[in-house]
Protein backbone atom coordinates (compact mmCIF):
# COMPACT_ATOMS: atom_id res chain seq x y z
CA UNK A 1 0.00 0.00 0.00
CA UNK A 2 1.32 3.46 -0.94
CA UNK A 3 1.86 5.68 2.12
CA UNK A 4 0.88 9.30 1.61
CA UNK A 5 3.11 11.44 3.81
CA UNK A 6 2.16 14.84 2.34
CA UNK A 7 -1.28 15.41 3.81
CA UNK A 8 -1.95 18.83 2.30
CA UNK A 9 -0.18 21.04 -0.22
CA UNK A 10 -1.60 24.42 -1.20
CA UNK A 11 -0.34 27.06 -3.62
CA UNK A 12 -2.06 30.31 -4.48
CA UNK A 13 -1.27 32.87 -7.17
CA UNK A 14 1.57 31.53 -9.28
CA UNK A 15 1.30 31.72 -13.08
CA UNK A 16 -1.57 29.42 -14.16
CA UNK A 17 -2.17 28.41 -10.54
CA UNK A 18 -4.95 30.55 -9.13
CA UNK A 19 -5.72 28.42 -6.08
CA UNK A 20 -4.54 24.82 -5.91
CA UNK A 21 -4.92 22.27 -3.12
CA UNK A 22 -3.79 18.64 -3.22
CA UNK A 23 -4.56 16.21 -0.43
CA UNK A 24 -2.49 13.07 -0.11
CA UNK A 25 0.82 12.84 -1.97
CA UNK A 26 3.13 9.85 -1.75
CA UNK A 27 6.94 10.07 -1.70
CA UNK A 28 6.87 8.87 -5.31
CA UNK A 29 4.29 10.90 -7.25
CA UNK A 30 3.85 11.62 -10.94
CA UNK A 31 1.96 14.66 -12.24
CA UNK A 32 0.48 13.72 -15.62
CA UNK A 33 -1.35 15.98 -18.02
CA UNK A 34 -1.21 17.61 -21.44
CA UNK A 35 1.25 20.26 -22.53
CA UNK A 36 0.24 23.66 -21.18
CA UNK A 37 -1.81 22.28 -18.28
CA UNK A 38 0.47 23.79 -15.63
CA UNK A 39 2.74 20.91 -14.60
CA UNK A 40 5.87 23.01 -15.09
CA UNK A 41 4.29 25.98 -13.33
CA UNK A 42 3.62 23.77 -10.31
CA UNK A 43 7.27 22.70 -10.19
CA UNK A 44 8.33 26.33 -10.70
CA UNK A 45 6.23 27.33 -7.69
CA UNK A 46 8.00 24.72 -5.55
CA UNK A 47 11.35 25.92 -6.90
CA UNK A 48 10.31 29.48 -5.93
CA UNK A 49 9.76 28.26 -2.36
CA UNK A 50 13.17 26.58 -2.23
CA UNK A 51 14.92 29.71 -3.51
CA UNK A 52 13.07 31.87 -1.00
CA UNK A 53 14.13 29.67 1.90
CA UNK A 54 17.75 29.57 0.76
CA UNK A 55 18.31 33.11 -0.46
CA UNK A 56 15.36 35.37 0.37
CA UNK A 57 12.42 36.77 -1.54
CA UNK A 58 14.42 39.13 -3.75
CA UNK A 59 16.50 36.28 -5.21
CA UNK A 60 13.42 34.08 -5.66
CA UNK A 61 11.54 36.83 -7.49
CA UNK A 62 14.48 37.75 -9.68
CA UNK A 63 15.17 34.12 -10.62
CA UNK A 64 11.58 33.70 -11.81
CA UNK A 65 11.30 36.93 -13.75
CA UNK A 66 9.76 39.18 -11.13
CA UNK A 67 6.16 39.85 -10.16
CA UNK A 68 4.99 40.37 -13.74
CA UNK A 69 6.09 36.87 -14.69
CA UNK A 70 4.82 34.86 -11.72
CA UNK A 71 1.45 36.24 -10.59
CA UNK A 72 -1.75 34.64 -11.83
CA UNK A 73 -3.43 36.58 -14.62
CA UNK A 74 -6.75 35.08 -13.53
CA UNK A 75 -6.70 36.88 -10.19
CA UNK A 76 -8.22 40.28 -9.59
CA UNK A 77 -5.61 42.99 -9.16
CA UNK A 78 -6.41 43.30 -5.45
CA UNK A 79 -5.59 39.64 -4.84
CA UNK A 80 -2.79 39.16 -7.37
CA UNK A 81 -0.14 40.67 -5.13
CA UNK A 82 -0.15 37.88 -2.51
CA UNK A 83 1.53 34.50 -2.97
CA UNK A 84 0.55 31.73 -0.56
CA UNK A 85 2.01 28.33 0.24
CA UNK A 86 0.99 25.77 2.83
CA UNK A 87 2.16 22.25 3.60
CA UNK A 88 1.29 19.63 6.19
CA UNK A 89 3.44 16.52 6.09
CA UNK A 90 5.01 13.70 8.07
CA UNK A 91 8.81 13.59 8.28
CA UNK A 92 11.14 11.33 10.27
CA UNK A 93 12.60 13.00 13.34
CA UNK A 94 15.15 11.64 15.83
CA UNK A 95 13.93 11.06 19.40
CA UNK A 96 15.98 11.34 22.60
CA UNK A 97 16.98 7.65 22.37
CA UNK A 98 18.11 8.21 18.75
CA UNK A 99 15.17 6.30 17.32
CA UNK A 100 13.23 7.80 14.42
CA UNK A 101 9.53 8.55 14.42
CA UNK A 102 7.29 10.44 12.04
CA UNK A 103 6.33 13.90 13.22
CA UNK A 104 3.65 16.06 11.63
CA UNK A 105 4.86 19.47 10.46
CA UNK A 106 2.57 22.28 9.39
CA UNK A 107 3.91 25.42 7.73
CA UNK A 108 2.07 28.29 6.07
CA UNK A 109 3.54 31.23 4.19
CA UNK A 110 2.01 34.38 2.77
CA UNK A 111 4.12 36.89 0.85
CA UNK A 112 2.18 40.14 0.59
CA UNK A 113 2.79 43.07 -1.79
CA UNK A 114 4.82 41.08 -4.29
CA UNK A 115 4.78 43.97 -6.74
CA UNK A 116 6.46 46.41 -4.38
CA UNK A 117 8.08 45.90 -0.99
CA UNK A 118 7.17 42.29 -0.07
CA UNK A 119 6.00 41.57 3.48
CA UNK A 120 6.24 38.04 4.89
CA UNK A 121 3.78 36.20 7.09
CA UNK A 122 4.62 32.71 8.45
CA UNK A 123 3.36 30.12 10.91
CA UNK A 124 4.96 26.83 11.96
CA UNK A 125 3.78 23.99 14.19
CA UNK A 126 5.02 20.47 14.96
CA UNK A 127 2.64 17.78 16.18
CA UNK A 128 0.04 20.46 16.85
CA UNK A 129 2.34 22.66 18.95
CA UNK A 130 2.98 26.10 17.51
CA UNK A 131 6.67 26.99 17.37
CA UNK A 132 6.72 30.12 15.23
CA UNK A 133 4.42 32.93 14.28
CA UNK A 134 5.18 35.95 12.16
CA UNK A 135 2.52 38.46 11.37
CA UNK A 136 2.56 40.44 8.13
CA UNK A 137 5.68 42.60 7.96
CA UNK A 138 6.57 42.06 11.63
CA UNK A 139 9.41 40.33 13.44
CA UNK A 140 9.17 36.54 14.00
CA UNK A 141 8.03 35.31 17.41
CA UNK A 142 9.33 31.97 18.67
CA UNK A 143 6.83 30.12 20.81
CA UNK A 144 7.83 28.07 23.83
CA UNK A 145 7.61 28.34 27.58
CA UNK A 146 8.07 32.02 26.94
CA UNK A 147 7.37 33.91 23.74
CA UNK A 148 10.44 35.55 22.30
CA UNK A 149 10.47 38.12 19.52
CA UNK A 150 13.50 37.94 17.25
CA UNK A 151 14.73 41.49 16.85
CA UNK A 152 16.30 42.77 13.62
CA UNK A 153 15.53 39.62 11.68
CA UNK A 154 15.96 40.30 7.91
CA UNK A 155 12.60 41.33 6.49
CA UNK A 156 13.05 39.52 3.17
CA UNK A 157 14.12 36.12 4.55
CA UNK A 158 12.11 33.19 5.85
CA UNK A 159 12.00 32.73 9.61
CA UNK A 160 12.55 29.01 9.03
CA UNK A 161 16.23 29.99 9.07
CA UNK A 162 15.78 30.11 12.84
CA UNK A 163 15.05 26.36 12.67
CA UNK A 164 17.80 25.59 10.18
CA UNK A 165 18.28 21.94 11.20
CA UNK A 166 14.59 21.13 11.55
CA UNK A 167 13.53 18.39 9.10
CA UNK A 168 10.88 20.57 7.44
CA UNK A 169 13.28 23.50 6.97
CA UNK A 170 15.83 21.23 5.29
CA UNK A 171 13.10 19.47 3.30
CA UNK A 172 11.84 22.72 1.73
CA UNK A 173 15.27 24.32 1.41
CA UNK A 174 16.52 21.39 -0.69
CA UNK A 175 13.92 21.44 -3.43
CA UNK A 176 15.95 20.42 -6.51
CA UNK A 177 14.36 20.91 -9.93
CA UNK A 178 15.84 19.16 -12.97
CA UNK A 179 15.19 20.00 -16.61
CA UNK A 180 17.99 17.96 -18.15
CA UNK A 181 19.72 19.08 -21.35
CA UNK A 182 21.68 16.02 -22.53
CA UNK A 183 23.57 17.91 -25.22
CA UNK A 184 25.05 20.31 -22.68
CA UNK A 185 25.64 17.45 -20.23
CA UNK A 186 27.94 15.75 -22.77
CA UNK A 187 30.42 18.61 -22.74
CA UNK A 188 33.55 18.42 -20.52
CA UNK A 189 33.34 20.51 -17.35
CA UNK A 190 35.58 23.42 -16.49
CA UNK A 191 37.86 22.86 -13.51
CA UNK A 192 35.83 25.26 -11.36
CA UNK A 193 32.49 23.45 -11.89
CA UNK A 194 30.66 22.77 -8.62
CA UNK A 195 30.68 18.99 -7.99
CA UNK A 196 28.49 19.00 -4.88
CA UNK A 197 25.13 18.68 -6.65
CA UNK A 198 23.96 18.05 -10.20
CA UNK A 199 23.05 21.36 -11.81
CA UNK A 200 19.49 21.89 -13.05
CA UNK A 201 20.29 21.14 -16.70
CA UNK A 202 22.93 18.54 -15.87
CA UNK A 203 25.77 20.58 -17.38
CA UNK A 204 28.16 19.70 -14.53
CA UNK A 205 27.57 15.95 -14.91
CA UNK A 206 31.27 15.13 -15.40
CA UNK A 207 32.32 16.92 -12.19
CA UNK A 208 29.58 15.27 -10.12
CA UNK A 209 30.44 11.83 -11.51
CA UNK A 210 34.11 12.43 -10.73
CA UNK A 211 33.18 13.05 -7.09
CA UNK A 212 30.85 10.04 -6.96
CA UNK A 213 33.57 7.72 -8.31
CA UNK A 214 35.22 7.84 -4.89
CA UNK A 215 32.30 5.76 -3.53
CA UNK A 216 32.67 2.30 -5.05
CA UNK A 217 29.14 1.17 -4.09
CA UNK A 218 27.53 4.20 -5.77
CA UNK A 219 29.78 3.75 -8.82
CA UNK A 220 28.75 0.11 -9.14
CA UNK A 221 25.07 0.92 -8.65
CA UNK A 222 25.13 3.50 -11.44
CA UNK A 223 26.87 1.07 -13.78
CA UNK A 224 24.42 -1.75 -12.96
CA UNK A 225 21.43 0.46 -13.73
CA UNK A 226 23.03 1.84 -16.88
CA UNK A 227 23.62 -1.72 -18.08
CA UNK A 228 19.90 -2.43 -17.65
CA UNK A 229 18.78 0.81 -19.28
CA UNK A 230 21.38 0.91 -22.07
CA UNK A 231 22.49 -2.67 -22.87
CA UNK A 232 26.11 -2.93 -23.95
CA UNK A 233 27.55 -0.29 -21.63
CA UNK A 234 30.54 -1.83 -19.84
CA UNK A 235 32.26 1.08 -18.11
CA UNK A 236 31.72 4.77 -17.37
CA UNK A 237 34.66 6.86 -16.17
CA UNK A 238 35.74 10.46 -15.87
CA UNK A 239 39.12 11.76 -16.96
CA UNK A 240 40.97 14.97 -16.21
CA UNK A 241 42.08 16.72 -19.39
CA UNK A 242 45.25 18.42 -18.26
CA UNK A 243 45.78 20.70 -21.24
CA UNK A 244 42.31 22.23 -21.04
CA UNK A 245 41.77 21.82 -17.27
CA UNK A 246 38.48 20.06 -17.88
CA UNK A 247 36.75 16.89 -16.68
CA UNK A 248 35.32 14.62 -19.39
CA UNK A 249 33.10 11.52 -19.34
CA UNK A 250 34.31 8.42 -21.17
CA UNK A 251 32.27 5.32 -22.07
CA UNK A 252 33.30 1.79 -22.97
CA UNK A 253 31.01 -0.69 -24.68
CA UNK A 254 31.21 -4.47 -24.67
CA UNK A 255 33.36 -5.80 -27.50
CA UNK A 256 35.42 -2.62 -27.84
CA UNK A 257 38.90 -1.90 -26.53
CA UNK A 258 38.93 1.87 -26.65
CA UNK A 259 36.94 4.31 -24.56
CA UNK A 260 35.05 7.06 -26.37
CA UNK A 261 33.87 10.50 -25.24
CA UNK A 262 30.32 11.46 -24.30
CA UNK A 263 29.64 13.39 -27.50
CA UNK A 264 29.82 10.07 -29.38
CA UNK A 265 26.98 8.42 -27.43
CA UNK A 266 23.25 9.03 -27.86
CA UNK A 267 21.38 11.82 -26.11
CA UNK A 268 19.22 9.14 -24.46
CA UNK A 269 22.27 7.47 -22.90
CA UNK A 270 23.54 10.71 -21.37
CA UNK A 271 20.00 11.68 -20.35
CA UNK A 272 19.61 8.34 -18.52
CA UNK A 273 22.94 8.90 -16.77
CA UNK A 274 21.83 12.36 -15.63
CA UNK A 275 18.59 10.93 -14.22
CA UNK A 276 20.47 8.24 -12.33
CA UNK A 277 22.83 10.78 -10.80
CA UNK A 278 19.95 13.09 -9.83
CA UNK A 279 18.14 10.22 -8.10
CA UNK A 280 21.04 8.35 -6.50
CA UNK A 281 23.13 11.32 -5.35
CA UNK A 282 21.27 12.73 -2.34
CA UNK A 283 23.82 14.60 -0.21
CA UNK A 284 21.18 15.78 2.28
CA UNK A 285 18.91 13.78 4.58
CA UNK A 286 15.84 15.79 3.59
CA UNK A 287 14.89 17.27 0.24
CA UNK A 288 12.61 16.91 -2.78
CA UNK A 289 13.78 15.82 -6.24
CA UNK A 290 11.64 17.28 -9.04
CA UNK A 291 12.23 15.93 -12.56
CA UNK A 292 10.53 17.20 -15.69
CA UNK A 293 9.55 14.61 -18.31
CA UNK A 294 12.04 11.80 -17.55
CA UNK A 295 10.80 9.81 -20.56
CA UNK A 296 12.33 12.03 -23.25
CA UNK A 297 14.21 10.02 -25.86
CA UNK A 298 14.05 6.77 -23.87
CA UNK A 299 12.83 3.32 -24.88
CA UNK A 300 9.75 2.08 -22.92
CA UNK A 301 11.93 -0.63 -21.31
CA UNK A 302 14.38 2.01 -20.08
CA UNK A 303 11.44 4.00 -18.69
CA UNK A 304 10.24 0.91 -16.83
CA UNK A 305 13.64 0.43 -15.22
CA UNK A 306 13.95 4.11 -14.25
CA UNK A 307 10.47 4.22 -12.71
CA UNK A 308 11.34 1.15 -10.65
CA UNK A 309 14.58 2.76 -9.46
CA UNK A 310 12.90 6.05 -8.55
CA UNK A 311 10.14 4.27 -6.65
CA UNK A 312 12.78 2.39 -4.64
CA UNK A 313 14.77 5.54 -3.89
CA UNK A 314 11.84 7.76 -2.88
CA UNK A 315 11.21 8.13 0.86
CA UNK A 316 9.23 10.44 3.17
CA UNK A 317 12.37 12.51 3.73
CA UNK A 318 13.45 12.51 0.08
CA UNK A 319 10.41 12.35 -2.22
CA UNK A 320 10.84 12.07 -5.98
CA UNK A 321 8.18 13.78 -8.08
CA UNK A 322 7.96 13.73 -11.86
CA UNK A 323 5.93 15.45 -14.57
CA UNK A 324 4.89 13.58 -17.69
CA UNK A 325 2.48 13.43 -20.60
CA UNK A 326 3.65 9.96 -21.64
CA UNK A 327 1.50 6.85 -21.46
CA UNK A 328 4.74 4.82 -21.16
CA UNK A 329 5.35 6.39 -17.74
CA UNK A 330 1.74 6.19 -16.56
CA UNK A 331 1.60 2.50 -17.56
CA UNK A 332 4.23 1.68 -14.90
CA UNK A 333 2.45 3.45 -12.03
CA UNK A 334 0.18 2.48 -9.20
CA UNK A 335 -3.10 4.37 -8.97
CA UNK A 336 -2.05 6.15 -5.74
CA UNK A 337 1.11 7.49 -7.41
CA UNK A 338 -0.69 9.31 -10.21
CA UNK A 339 -1.77 12.97 -9.97
CA UNK A 340 -3.99 14.17 -12.82
CA UNK A 341 -3.29 17.68 -14.10
CA UNK A 342 -5.67 19.71 -16.25
CA UNK A 343 -6.35 23.35 -17.06
CA UNK A 344 -9.93 24.58 -16.80
CA UNK A 345 -10.76 28.17 -17.68
CA UNK A 346 -7.04 28.99 -17.77
CA UNK A 347 -6.52 27.69 -14.21
CA UNK A 348 -4.47 24.64 -13.32
CA UNK A 349 -6.38 21.92 -11.47
CA UNK A 350 -5.07 18.68 -9.95
CA UNK A 351 -6.58 15.59 -8.39
CA UNK A 352 -5.20 12.31 -7.12
CA UNK A 353 -6.17 9.45 -9.41
CA UNK A 354 -7.33 7.39 -6.42
CA UNK A 355 -9.47 10.20 -4.96
CA UNK A 356 -12.66 8.75 -6.51
CA UNK A 357 -14.22 5.34 -6.05
CA UNK A 358 -11.94 3.56 -8.49
CA UNK A 359 -9.30 1.12 -7.23
CA UNK A 360 -6.52 -0.71 -9.04
CA UNK A 361 -8.73 -3.80 -9.18
CA UNK A 362 -11.63 -1.82 -10.64
CA UNK A 363 -9.53 -0.88 -13.65
CA UNK A 364 -8.79 -4.47 -14.69
CA UNK A 365 -8.34 -5.58 -17.41
CA UNK A 366 -7.27 -2.05 -18.45
CA UNK A 367 -3.78 -0.80 -17.68
CA UNK A 368 -3.54 2.52 -15.88
CA UNK A 369 -2.38 4.30 -19.02
CA UNK A 370 -5.42 3.03 -20.94
CA UNK A 371 -7.74 4.32 -18.23
CA UNK A 372 -5.93 7.67 -18.31
CA UNK A 373 -6.01 7.99 -22.09
CA UNK A 374 -9.75 7.29 -22.16
CA UNK A 375 -10.41 9.73 -19.25
CA UNK A 376 -11.93 7.02 -17.07
CA UNK A 377 -10.07 8.64 -14.16
CA UNK A 378 -12.00 11.91 -14.75
CA UNK A 379 -8.91 14.10 -14.68
CA UNK A 380 -9.14 15.54 -18.17
CA UNK A 381 -7.84 14.24 -21.49
CA UNK A 382 -4.03 13.86 -21.66
CA UNK A 383 -3.67 15.96 -24.84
Amino acid sequence: MTIKTIHTLKITNFKSIDSLEIKGLSPFSIFAGPNGSGKSNFFDALDFIGLFLRSGIETALRSHGGFANIHSEKRRATYSRKFSFEIECDLPEATEDQQEKLSTFHYSLNIHDLNGAPKIEEHLSVNGTQLLTREKGKQPVIKGEEEKSVERFPETYSALLLFFQMPLAEFLRNLNLYRIDPIGAKEPDQSDSDPTRLERKGHNLASVLSRMEDDSSVRETILEWMEMIVPGIEKIQTEQQQLESKTAILFKEQGTRRRFPAHMVSDGTVYSLCLLVAVLDSPTKFGVTLIEEPERGLHPKAIRELIDLMRQQASPGNPIWLTTHSESVVRELELAELILVDKIGGRTKMKCADSGNLTQDNLAPLNLDEAWLSNLLDGGLPW
